[in-house]
């Protein structure tokens, strides 16, 4: 009898942990909401999507232990179409991007069986496993969708970054891109087991290989989350879509303004330079300004301004006044308005092909 009892306890405390884990990060986001230190559109749609994670499980939890239900079924079909999207959505709030109608669509699925199931339950006009093989056909195209696109999401947020501020902030992506990651991985073990089938699993103890990972899989997913919200400053809002009409003579105009402000106004020096700033230097829109830029030189505003910098940066270099190579680096980082070391180092080689110290030799040996 003791033998049997703990393999059940085991049975009956793995299958429950996957619902555990998002009950805790629930709980967690709904206090971390209810402060109200935190942007509300980014704190709601990752407190939506462990809500739906919680209810996902608790049907799975509730299927497992031999407690299946029409309601549980319902639901567990519902919410399995939800997570994704609501997924998607938490990255557009994070990176201060509109949800758009495509969030939207990715719901529909979710909607519609939402309404059809229990009509079709009751009138039996398709098969049972047709409508769960339609369904797991949808999720399965609804995760390849969310990782494609929040990919390119991240994509166009570090061009808008790069379009908007001078110091390099692509770091402060590296975290989403890390969920990114891990929401794939996640979708592709939600996926598999989505094809084989929970019903493979009911009363074995080998559910617990497909509840750990979930369960280690969601933990993580709900850590890094945690220390993900962006400060209001960091990532700029998404701006509404301003139509440029300007003719080509207004934007060579637009460049020579531009070019003058950075050269005579050496603007560049600015470490916290935003295209906003430049913008007003120049009396003109921001969007006129990044727009001009990017047709002009085919560069961002941030590889723009960096190309000023590191052409007085090699001033500063080849002074022979500079009899140390240590103080002449220095004074080219502090000049210039580079954020960092790191960054001045890196954008030195991108723009040169030399190392500072390199470029500095070669032309004093000249």
């Amino acid at each position: 009898m003791y033998a049997n009892t703990v393999p059940n306890l085991f049975y009956n405390w793995i299958i429950s942990l996957p619902m555990m884990v998002c009950f805790f990060w629930a709980i967690f986001f709904i206090v971390r909401f209810h402060r109200g230190n935190d942007e509300p559109r980014v704190m709601v749609t990752i407190l939506l999507f462990y809500i739906a994670s919680t209810i996902l499980y608790t049907d799975h939890w509730l299927y497992f232990s031999d407690h299946p239900s029409f309601i549980g079924e319902w639901s567990y079909m519902i919410v399995n179409l939800c997570v994704y999207p609501l997924y998607f959505a938490y990255l557009h709030a994070l990176t201060r991007t509109k949800i758009t109608l495509e969030v939207t669509l990715l719901l529909l699925p979710a909607a519609l069986i939402a309404l059809f199931f229990p009509i079709n339950t009751h009138f039996g006009w398709i098969a049972s496993d047709i409508v769960l093989l339609c369904t797991r056909a949808c999720f399965a195209l609804q995760v390849i969708w969310v990782w494609v696109r929040g990919f390119h999401l991240l994509q166009s947020t570090q061009q808008r970054l790069d379009n908007t501020y001078t110091d390099d902030r692509s770091h402060l992506l590296n975290p989403t891109r890390l969920l990114l990651i891990l929401i794939g991985i996640t979708a592709v073990v939600s996926t598999l087991l989505n094809i084989l089938g929970r019903e493979r699993f009911d009363g074995s103890l080998l559910v617990g290989i497909p509840a750990v990972i979930m369960s280690v899989l969601l933990f993580s997913l709900g850590y890094i989350a945690a220390h993900t919200i962006l400060p209001k400053e960091t990532v700029a809002q998404e701006e509404e879509t301003v139509v440029d009409h300007a003719t080509t003579a207004e934007t060579d105009e637009l460049f020579i303004k531009i070019t003058t402000a950075l050269r005579e106004q050496r603007l560049f020096t600015n470490p916290n330079l935003t295209i906003q700033d430049l913008a007003t230097a120049v009396g003109s829109n921001r969007t006129y300004v990044s727009n001009c830029i990017n047709r002009r030189t085919g560069f961002s505003f941030s590889r723009y301004v960096a190309q000023y910098r590191v052409e007085h940066a090699q001033t500063i270099l080849i002074d022979p006044q500079y009899t140390s190579d240590h103080e002449a680096i220095a004074d080219a980082i502090a000049l210039n308005g580079f954020a960092s070391d790191q960054t001045f180092y890196r954008i030195f080689k991108e723009v040169t092909g030399y190392t500072p110290l390199q470029f500095r030799q070669l032309n004093l040996q000249k």
